[in-house]
């Protein structure tokens, strides 16, 4: 049974909904497997994403968590990338000297494997506590300051200073709902930090690619303000990250002056229009870019796949590329390596495959990574073509 019920937005609770695109099997994105033959038998799921004209939120309508399993199988790990890893460590030096962090009390909601937390912690933040049920222990430093269970109120008995919430609410069925329990374990005056994809950025770089089952949420500057103005806070620094791609909030109830850009809550007027033209915005592009690709890619031959993440099973499985067409996807992530693509099969490989097989383009699935991807590339000889997903 499904977690959502069409009637009402997840976000505003509006009835005025507006459907916009249906997509049927698709498979999990970051979930990979040991054998080609397990990879075959993956399982497909169904998205059909709706629009709220009141508060421009998008959603799966027809998300089901029992469908998802983040266990210890799960990586959406980044901090192999260099540049990812530059990005994390500098938010997190960031947010530490700014806030304090190093006299605070700190919760991480969804940690992932602890690459943050770790982050934190060896800058000075000595009293801090992660929750996440993919967590590996075997990290002497953290593993006893991560909690390998779903945050729940029950797990969690202590209010916190500071809360961290990164690339987890577009995973949440019950978005309010989940709001509020962060909101119980805040001391008052506290201050959250939260991370998500902008579906802004997406509809502007007609990103067909982002749409995939495990993110069941989409939301625009408008449903941001609209959630947490439910719970009080008065304002929310609005910055960018990873090249505009995710939203970096800074939330709080107290109103304190500041040179960044806030966003206020009241005298927000509902545009009913804008939200219609990006709902329809959406329902094109998904449409047009695979099209776009599959012509592409019916003229391109012998060509890899950078990026075994989400974006990059996204790509092969939307365009149904064949393993005879593409033999491999590239990861700098050894973990994934050896391993096989969900439903078309890829073999996982390192950089090294550029060493051995003659491979004539490379298609990068994250523009953001462009630069150290095509460093690696000729690093390992590549002379040939790079095409960049935009």
């Amino acid at each position: 049974m499904n977690d959502r019920k069409v009637r009402n937005c997840p976000v505003c609770e509006s009835s005025n909904l507006e459907f916009i695109y249906q997509l049927t099997s698709v498979p999990m994105q970051n979930k990979i497997y040991e054998t080609l033959e397990k990879a075959l038998e993956e399982s497909m799921l169904k998205i059909n994403l709706y629009g709220c004209k009141n508060c421009s939120f998008v959603f799966n309508a027809d998300f089901d968590s029992k469908s998802v399993d983040y266990s210890s199988d799960y990586d959406n790990t980044q901090e192999y990338s260099r540049y990812f890893l530059r990005y994390i460590e500098k938010l997190g030096k960031k947010l530490i000297k700014k806030y304090d962090l190093k006299n605070k009390s700190v919760l991480e909601i969804g940690c992932g494997k602890g690459g943050f937390l770790k982050i934190l912690y060896q800058n000075g933040v000595k009293d801090i506590v992660g929750f996440d049920p993919s967590y590996v222990e075997g990290d002497q430093q953290i593993d006893k300051l991560v909690v390998k269970k779903y945050f729940n109120l029950k797990f969690c008995k202590r209010k916190f200073d500071f809360i961290i919430c990164r690339h987890v609410l577009e995973h949440i069925p019950q978005p309010s709902r989940f709001i509020s329990s962060c909101v119980s374990c805040l001391n008052d005056g506290g201050i959250m930090y939260f991370e998500f994809p902008s579906l802004e950025w997406i509809v502007k770089h007609r990103a067909f690619f982002d749409f995939f089952y495990e993110h069941c949420n989409y939301f625009t500057k408008k449903s941001v303000i609209t959630l947490f103005s439910k719970f009080g806070f008065k304002n929310i620094i609005f910055n960018y990250g990873l090249d505009g791609q995710y939203f970096q909030l800074e939330i709080s109830r107290e109103v304190k002056r500041s040179n960044q850009k806030i966003s206020k809550i009241k005298g927000k007027k509902n545009n009913n229009d804008t939200d219609t033209n990006i709902f329809r915005e959406i329902s094109m592009f998904l449409d047009e870019e695979i099209r776009k690709w599959k012509m592409i890619i019916e003229k391109l031959n012998n060509f890899v796949i950078w990026g075994a993440g989400a974006k990059g099973v996204t790509f092969l499985t939307r365009l149904n590329i064949t393993r005879e067409k593409c033999r491999y996807v590239i990861d700098i992530n050894p973990k994934k390596h050896e391993k096989f693509i969900p439903v078309t099969g890829q073999k996982i490989v390192s950089p090294q495959i550029l060493k051995k097989e003659k491979i004539e383009n490379i298609i990068i699935m994250n523009p953001a990574y462009e630069k150290e991807i095509i460093s690696c590339a000729r690093r390992y000889g590549f002379k040939g073509n790079f095409i960049i997903l935009r």
